[in-house]
Parts: structure tokens; C-alpha cells; sequence
């Protein structure tokens, strides 16, 4: 036996799907409305018969207990029914379901539901298990009114055994009524199916084999004439749908070449301004993940320019562009331009990083500030003695003898300048450095201290040197020594008459440790991120009354880059400061 596929055997008991629920619906109905209402009819009944019993009952509440409870015992006439008369005090006078002397023993009823109700209303009523015979039963219940004006209570109960008794035979032949039903049903959804739903399921199962295999394949083509229509139609559409799906898998995988490759930032957003796509550029930018769709601008990066960007093309709904200028997690420049979409209403912002731009420009823009500045000032001085000695000071020869010092002084001051400039071009020029050679820098730190020995002695400033045996680098020996003069010099300018200035050469086994100490003046906390800036000086007046061209410890860091190496400063204003330069040894090829 053959058991049908499961979109057939839906498409078969489609036609049983109302009757069966309408069947359920009703059997559900009826089996919890059917028990409620009988027991409000048969609640309706008892009080019915309370009413009749009541006179017969209060004529006789002067009686003596005994022959009171075998009047209440002739009352059921041996039914289900059970009647009991409770006193004011709560005592059991008489139960029909009970001897005189097992009433005698019975508990007290005053704190019944029922009794209570009717002593508080006139009638009351309850559902429950008698705790005297162990039973669920329906009570109600009505008070009598004695001789004396005492009120007492007349109940009535009888069993919702019944009641559930006709639940389950009303279950019972539902249940027998509903499995016929579904029966007939299934001979008749069975019938149907070897004519229609079968080829009609084969049919389904074929369409959706699709989804999974892709356009370009075809179904099978049905006897049946509607379904064999439906089949060509569908092979029509598959085909088709191949022919157009290739032909947007290679756009998509086109965009996604030209976006992925792409420097600047791509966004695309919907008519909502919420993200649609981001290519890699953009989520680099903003540390963005790969799911970033769906997300608001404000969730996409926080920043404010973003969501204006957007909400302005939205808002403007025009292919003009609006730029904004942010800065990214990372201190980043970027530029956001944004457009409108046309056809969908969405935006595209393409957010192009110019930080090194903007780098660059304020580099240069400083670089010819700070060079015009610092030839200005020789160059006004070698005009005005220049001048002086043409207004006459020739005539005087020790004046003019001291005005051609002078000059020579200034001459001295653009040569060390330019020689500075051409040093720092050479450092940072992106062409091949000559071969490095072989650096001994013991020899290299004692030619750089005996260069600033009369300086030092000049200034009164005592120089130590302490070297260890280092293994020779890879480098460039006047480079290294221009490094080691620029910062004993240093040393030696901000120093005070009677402080120190030491060179030290350690090796740690992978580097050689240049360090410079001094007891100058020191340096402000402040100062120390731009203190290897091209002519940043600490004290711009005192540096230029030295004679300092602001380039040498830019020099530094330059030959110390150059060389693989790390330079860096310790100091604290009115003690000194420690300059440490770091380089690896042995004679690999540096840049």
C-alpha cells in the first residue's frame, strides 16, 4: 500500500476540514453548556419544590423532632431528592436521608453556603460535596418562619451525578456520530482524489521543487487539461525567471565588484532613511558590522551630520547634493555627500576620509608659515646692517667690522636652517635610501659628545658619558651622530650653569638604548605630543636666542624611524628631562 505524499492527503481532506470543526464546535458547545443549564433548570426546579414544601414544613416546626423527622423522611417518596430542616442555631432538625438518631449525630449547618445565602437573602443556593454523605450535590435552599418569629432554613439537594451522566452519554454518541461523519468524508475525499488531487499535488510538489532547484527547471505536464495549462505556465515562468535571475546576479555581482572596491564609503538608505546597503569602505570607516540593515543613521554611527545628511536629500527630495564634514570613532575626518534616489526615494551618501588630505594641507600650510618666519628675521637683520654700512658705518672701521660679524652670524643662522631642511627632505623623500653600512656606536656617541664638548664647557654644564658594548647596526653614521648632537645640544642650551648633561649606551640583547639625561629646565606635560613637530618650540624666544632652528628634534625622530627605532621623553618641568632612542641591532637593510 501506497500511502499518499502530504500535500495530497491535505488537498484530500480539504473538503473535511469545515464539517469536522463545525462537528467539534458543536460537540464542544454541548459538552460544557449542555451540564450548566441543566443544573439552572433543575436549580429552578428544587426552589419549586421548596415553595411547595415550605407551608407544610412551618405548620409543623413545633412538633417534636422525632415525628417532625419522620414527616421529612416521607417527602422524597424514595427518590434522589433530599430534604433537610436546619434550626436557627444551625442544628440539623431533620434530614429525609437520614435516621432520627444519625441526624441527632450530624454537624452543625449554620456555616453553609447555602444556608447562609438564605438566611441573608430569603433563598440561596450552592454546588458542592456534602461533607455529611461524601457526594456532590446541587442545594437550595429558602427560609421558614416559626410560630415564635424565628427564622429557619428549609434545603433541598440532589445529586450532579446525573447531570454527568448525560455529559458522557452526550459524548458517547458524538463521538459515535463524528467518527461516521468523518468516514463518509474520507470515501468521498478519496474518490476526489484519484480525479484531481493527486495530478493536482504531483503538480505542487513539482512548483515548489523549484525554490530549491532553482529557476530554468520544468514540472510535468498533466492529462488534465486546467492543470496541464497551469503546468506550461509555470515552465514558462521558470524559464523566464532563469533568464532574468542571471541577468541580476551578474549586476548584483558587478555592484558588489565596484563597491567592495571602492576607497570612499557607499550608504544606501530607503525612502525611510533607514541603511539598505554599506560597502566594505564604509563600515571600515564608522566600525560598522556586516548586518547593518534596517538601521537608523543615528544607530549606524551616532553622529548627528549623518541623519542630517539624509533627512536633508529626503526632505529636499532632489539629485542635488548635501555635503557634511564628521569625525569618525577613530578621529577621523570624513566628508558625507549625500543624493536623492530616483524611482525608490531612498538616499546614497558617499563618505570620502580626508583626514591625510587635510593632514597634508595644514602641514604645508604651516611648513611655508613657519619657513617664511624663520628667514624673515635673518634676512631683515643682513638688510638693515647691510644698509647701515651703505649710510656711511663703512668709514667707521670698527663699526663696520662688528656689522659684517653680525651679518656673518645671520649667514651662519639660514645655513644651519637650510642644511636642516635639506636633512629632513632627504629623511622623509620616498625614494631608495643607499645601502646602509655597518655603525659602530660607541664611535658614533664619542665623536657626537667631543662636537658639543665646548659648548658644554661654554655653558658650564659638566658632560658624562657611559657606553656599553653594543653590536654594530645597519645604518647611516652621520645620520646617527646628527641624532646624538641634536639632543646633547639640547641637553646643553635648556640646561643651568652647573647642571649635567649624560649620554648612556645600554644594549638589552635586541636593541641599543640611547638615552640623554639632563637637570634643565624640563618640559610641560603639555608640550610633550608636539615636541617632535617641525618648529614646535617649548620656549620660542629662548630657542631662537640660542639659535635653534625648531627642526632638530624632528630630525630625531626622523633618523630614528628611518633606522626601524622608537623614540621617546620623560621629563618634568624644573628637574629635566630623559630622551630615550631605541634601535635594533644587527645588519638587516633599513629604509
Amino acid at each position: 500500500m501506497t500511502w499518499p505524499s502530504a500535500p495530497s492527503f491535505r488537498l484530500r481532506l480539504t473538503p473535511v476540514w469545515p464539517a469536522l470543526a463545525a462537528l467539534i464546535s458543536s460537540v464542544v458547545l454541548l459538552w460544557w453548556q449542555l451540564p450548566d443549564l441543566q443544573l439552572k433548570i433543575s436549580e429552578r426546579q428544587l426552589q419549586g419544590i421548596l415553595d411547595i414544601v415550605a407551608p407544610q414544613a412551618e405548620s409543623r416546626l413545633d412538633l417534636p423532632p422525632a415525628e417532625f423527622q419522620h414527616w421529612a423522611a416521607l417527602l422524597p417518596a424514595g427518590g434522589p431528592l433530599r430534604i433537610t430542616v436546619i434550626r436557627p442555631d444551625g442544628e440539623v432538625m431533620a434530614d429525609s436521608a437520614r435516621t432520627f438518631e444519625e441526624t441527632a449525630r450530624m454537624e452543625n449547618h449554620g456555616r453553609r453556603p447555602e444556608v447562609l445565602e438564605a438566611l441573608a437573602d430569603g433563598r440561596g443556593s450552592a454546588r458542592r460535596r456534602s461533607a455529611t454523605t461524601g457526594k456532590s450535590y446541587l442545594y437550595a435552599a429558602r427560609t421558614l418562619t416559626a410560630a415564635d418569629g424565628s427564622r429557619w432554613v428549609l434545603r433541598v439537594a440532589q445529586p450532579i451525578e446525573e447531570h454527568l451522566e448525560v455529559r458522557r452519554r452526550l459524548l458517547a454518541v458524538t463521538a459515535v456520530a463524528a467518527a461516521v461523519g468523518l468516514l463518509v468524508m474520507g470515501l468521498v475525499s478519496l474518490r476526489l482524489d484519484r480525479r484531481y488531487f493527486r495530478p493536482a499535488a504531483r503538480l505542487i510538489e513539482q512548483a515548489s521543487a523549484l525554490a530549491g532547484r532553482g529557476m530554468g527547471h520544468s514540472v510535468e505536464v498533466p492529462e488534465q487539461q486546467d492543470l496541464a495549462r497551469l503546468a506550461r505556465v509555470v515552465n514558462r515562468f521558470s524559464a523566464q525567471g532563469a533568464e532574468q535571475l542571471a541577468a541580476l546576479e551578474a549586476e548584483r555581482d558587478q555592484l558588489k565588484l565596484i563597491l567592495s572596491s571602492m576607497s570612499e564609503g557607499v550608504l544606501v538608505t530607503d525612502a525611510g532613511g533607514r541603511a539598505v546597503l554599506a560597502n566594505p569602505a564604509f563600515r571600515e570607516l564608522f566600525g560598522l558590522p556586516e548586518a547593518i540593515a534596517g538601521l537608523s543613521p543615528v544607530e549606524i554611527c551616532r553622529r548627528p551630520q549623518l541623519a542630517a545628511v539624509i533627512t536633508e536629500v529626503l526632505e529636499k527630495r532632489s539629485p542635488q547634493p548635501s555635503e557634511r564634514q564628521v569625525e569618525t570613532p577613530d578621529d577621523r575626518t570624513v566628508v558625507l555627500t549625500g543624493a536623492g534616489l530616483r524611482g525608490n526615494g531612498g538616499a546614497v551618501v558617499v563618505a570620502r576620509d580626508v583626514t591625510e588630505e587635510d593632514r597634508l594641507v595644514t602641514m604645508r600650510r604651516d611648513f611655508v608659515a613657519n619657513v617664511s618666519h624663520e628667514l624673515k628675521t635673518p634676512l631683515a637683520a643682513i638688510r638693515g646692517y647691510a644698509e647701515t654700512l651703505g649710510d656711511g658705518a663703512l668709514d667707521e672701521p670698527p663699526v663696520a667690522r662688528r656689522f659684517v660679524e653680525r651679518i656673518l652670524g645671520q649667514c651662519r643662522r639660514l645655513q644651519v636652517l637650510l642644511e636642516d631642511l635639506l636633512t629632513l627632505s632627504r629623511l622623509e623623500s620616498v625614494s631608495p635610501s643607499p645601502d646602509p653600512e655597518p655603525v659602530d656606536l660607541r664611535e658614533v656617541a664619542e665623536q657626537a659628545f667631543e662636537t658639543v664638548r665646548a659648548a658644554a664647557d661654554e655653558k658650564q654644564v659638566h658632560l658624562e658619558l657611559d657606553l656599553e658594548d653594543v653590536p654594530p647596526i645597519a645604518g647611516r653614521a652621520d645620520d646617527l651622530e646628527r641624532l646624538l648632537v641634536n639632543l646633547l645640544q639640547n641637553a646643553v642650551k635648556y640646561n643651568r650653569p652647573g647642571g649635567r648633561a649624560r649620554l648612556k649606551l645600554r644594549y638589552d640583547g635586541a636593541q641599543a638604548i640611547f638615552e640623554v639625561e639632563d637637570t634643565g629646565l624640563g618640559i610641560p606635560q603639555e608640550s610633550l605630543p608636539r615636541l617632535f613637530e617641525r618648529f614646535y618650540r617649548v620656549d620660542k624666544g629662548r630657542s631662537r636666542a640660542e639659535g635653534g632652528t625648531g627642526l632638530g628634534l624632528s630630525i630625531v625622530k626622523h633618523v630614528t624611524q628611518a633606522h626601524g627605532g622608537e623614540v621617546e621623553v620623560e621629563s618634568s618641568a624644573g628637574v629635566g628631562s630623559t630622551f630615550r632612542v631605541r634601535l635594533p641591532v644587527g645588519l638587516r637593510r633599513t629604509a
